[in-house]
This record gives C-alpha cells, sequence and structure tokens, in this order.
C-alpha cells in the first residue's frame, strides 16, 4: 500500500520519490498541508513561474465537473514538459475519489497532481483509493510535536545567522500556533526583527512574538455572546488563519455557556444581581462588559436551547469533517445573531 507513517513524511520529502505522480496530503494543520504540498511541486520537475504549466483546481468544483481534472492532466504543456495540477479543500467528495482511483492505476504521463484535504479518517474513500493505488502515495500530515517545531525554528535561525538563548526557545515554542506556516512566519518576523544581532532574547521573542491565538479566542467568544456580529467574521478568519483547531473553538464557547448558565441559574433562582455576579466572577476588564451585556441577554431557558445546539453541532461537526468549519461558522455566527436579537428586545437582566 502506497502510504507513509506520520513520522515517515519529512524522510519521503527530503528524498522525493518522482513514481508517485499522485500525491495526497491530509491533516488537520492546513498549514503543514500546504507547506509540504509546497515541497512536493518544487520537487516535481515543473516550472512554477510558467502558469501554462500549472493549475489550481478547488475540490468542491471538481464534484461538479470531474471531467475537468481528467482534463488538465492529459493537456500537453505548451512549451513540452511536465505539468502541475494543485487540488485544495478535497474531502469526503466521491467524484474526486473516483478519479484518484482511476488515476492510481493508470497514471497520467507528463503531470504530478497534488491533492490537498482536511484530516481524513481511514475509511475516507479519497484515502483508501490513494493508498491503493499503483502510482499514488498518501502523506498524513500531524500537527508539530516539539521536535518538529525546534527543527522548524532552528532552519530559519540558520538561515538568518542567528542563535537563539534557552529561555528564549522555550517563549517562543510556548507562543507558536498549530498552524506550520503561521508559526514559520512568526519566527522569520522575529528574526527580521533580530536582524544584525547575533543571539535572539527572550526579551526580543516577548517584544514581537505575540500570542495571538489566546486573545482572538476570547474575542471571538465574547462577540458571539453579545450579539456582535459584525466583529465576529473577521475573529474566526483570523483564528483559522492562525492554526487554531476547531474543537478549541468549539469547547471554549460551550464552557463558556455552561458558565453563563451556572451565572444566569444564581440570578433567576437565587436573587443575585448582574453587576454582583460579574464581580464575582473577576474577569479581565476588557471582557467585563462582554459578560454583563451576556448575562444581561441570556435567559435560563435559551442558554439550555444554546447548549443544547452547541452540543448537536460539534457533534455533526465530528460526523462531517469536510464540512467542519461551515459548521462552526454558522453556530458562532447563530449565537452571535440570537444574542443580538434579544438585546433589542426587553431583556431579562436583573440588576
Amino acid at each position: 500500500m502506497a502510504q507513509k507513517k506520520a513520522s515517515e513524511v519529512e524522510a519521503f520529502l527530503s528524498r522525493p520519490d518522482t513514481s508517485f505522480p499522485v500525491v495526497l496530503l491530509y491533516g488537520p494543520d492546513p498549514g503543514l498541508v500546504s507547506e509540504r504540498a509546497n515541497k512536493i511541486a518544487a520537487q516535481s520537475g515543473v516550472d512554477l513561474t510558467d502558469p501554462f504549466s500549472t493549475v489550481a483546481l478547488a475540490a468542491d468544483e471538481l464534484e461538479k465537473d470531474i471531467g475537468r481534472l481528467f482534463d488538465e492532466v492529459r493537456t500537453v504543456s505548451l512549451f513540452g514538459g511536465r505539468r502541475l495540477v494543485r487540488i485544495r479543500g478535497a474531502g469526503a467528495g466521491k467524484a474526486l475519489a473516483d478519479a484518484v482511483a482511476e488515476l492510481g492505476a493508470e497514471p497520467p504521463q507528463d503531470a504530478t497532481v497534488i491533492i490537498e484535504a482536511g484530516d481524513l479518517k481511514k475509511n475516507a474513500a479519497l484515502r483508501i483509493h490513494t493508498e491503493r493505488g499503483r502510482a499514488s502515495m498518501a502523506l498524513p500530515c500531524y500537527q508539530d510535536e516539539g521536535r518538529a517545531v525546534d527543527q522548524m525554528i532552528d532552519e530559519e535561525l540558520r538561515a538568518s545567522g542567528l542563535t537563539i538563548d534557552r529561555d528564549a526557545r522555550e517563549a517562543l515554542r510556548s507562543r507558536l500556533g498549530a498552524n506550520r506556516l503561521a508559526s514559520r512566519g512568526e519566527v522569520r518576523k522575529l528574526c527580521l526583527y533580530a536582524y544584525g544581532a547575533s543571539r535572539i532574547t527572550e526579551e526580543d521573542v516577548e517584544a514581537i512574538v505575540g500570542d495571538v491565538s489566546a486573545e482572538t479566542l476570547d474575542e471571538m467568544i465574547d462577540a458571539a455572546v453579545s450579539g456582535e456580529v459584525r466583529k465576529l467574521p473577521n475573529l474566526i478568519d483570523r483564528l483559522v488563519s492562525a492554526g487554531t483547531p476547531l474543537f478549541q473553538m468549539q469547547q471554549a464557547l460551550l464552557r463558556y455557556f455552561q458558565q453563563l448558565q451556572t451565572m444566569r441559574e444564581a440570578i433567576e433562582l437565587g436573587n443575585e444581581t448582574v453587576g454582583r455576579m460579574v464581580e464575582r466572577r473577576r474577569p479581565h476588564f476588557r471582557r467585563k462588559a462582554a459578560m454583563e451585556a451576556a448575562l444581561g441577554t441570556w435567559t435560563l431557558a435559551a442558554i439550555g436551547a444554546a447548549l443544547r445546539r452547541i452540543e448537536a453541532d460539534i457533534l455533526a461537526s465530528r460526523r462531517e469533517s469536510a464540512l467542519a468549519m461551515t459548521i462552526t461558522r454558522q453556530l458562532l455566527l447563530a449565537m452571535a445573531v440570537d444574542a443580538a436579537k434579544a438585546r433589542v428586545r426587553p431583556g431579562p437582566r436583573s440588576n
């Protein structure tokens, strides 16, 4: 079977095997998948600067017209040489999986096909057909472990002629997110900041590398529960770009509503006031207004209904991994819309 273990992928990429013209890369970290796809593209022998030799296709569009894929892989390059077909956003689509089975059995003669997918289960048709094909290779891409993060940091430091203190390295690792490309970008920004020096210090890390994902996650939750509908899409996009796992976004929303339920019970059943409940929780001053707005907006019944929907949508996103981001985005926006509607009606506030 043409597949590699996650621990074997880097070694495979360092010694490219061109006998597999169809390559599937999959995993929960889109940055790592994209970075490795870039490496395979660079090793394919295709002139990436020639627009007539490369084409990028969206998997969802191919599901509507899979013939486009076969047309592209069979097209002869205008100036000769190999062609590169790169497919992004692959998931549970049947048409693409069937096409990969055909291409794996009868590979294209002068084309390399790179497919980028999300996290695929063992029984996913796309993964199965790739692994079974004689000319196709499946490469799992999982989130960086500590050793891989250190390797990426060392690569960028060597390229910039810099070293780093032990404390500075620990501080840097703690601030890097789950997205390989975003993390590499942060390290490159740090190296640029330290240009002219020989060693990066902990002060350099604190000055230039921010733990953006944690702050943005709090902002996103506050926007959802307090009805800030206009702010929410940008906050979601920032988290996705930073590589924040969807389950972290989902669990943060679930935990907040569970806390909100406990506080609202004390208000409705224990004759507490919104102001006193917020003071007891002692939130960060930046989050205080959002918590007051949420407590004054969401009734106990509405919180219960929201919790049931959150749990149902989390389950749905796990069953339909290809739609997980869409489900989560719609869930967050629905929470914000409900909060916004409740704020313009006479609310349940108890002060």
